[in-house]
């Protein structure tokens, strides 16, 4: 059945499955800079998106939001798993 190519423990151990979300969620919004970049674009969205009514500059600070949380925890797992 095609659903179960997508089940990761038929590709890799349940340690090493498991390990690899410890490690993605332990790298993401490490620091300060990254939680309070990630808490003042939230901020933006929502007070562009209410109180300006601009949707498309809301959507454009949570994607920024995105980045900033996401962004240094997949750079450190990328270069963790490269080197």
């Amino acid at each position: 059945m095609p659903i179960e190519k997508l089940n990761p423990l038929h590709y890799m151990g349940q340690a090493e499955y498991t390990g690899f979300w410890q490690k993605l969620f332990a790298t993401a919004l490490f620091g300060f800079w990254g939680r309070f970049l990630f808490i003042a674009f939230i901020f933006l969205a929502f007070w562009v998106g209410v109180r300006q009514r601009n949707p498309t500059l809301a959507a454009i600070c949570l994607i920024l939001a995105s980045i900033v949380a996401y962004g240094g925890g997949v750079m450190n797992l990328v270069r963790s798993l490269a080197g």
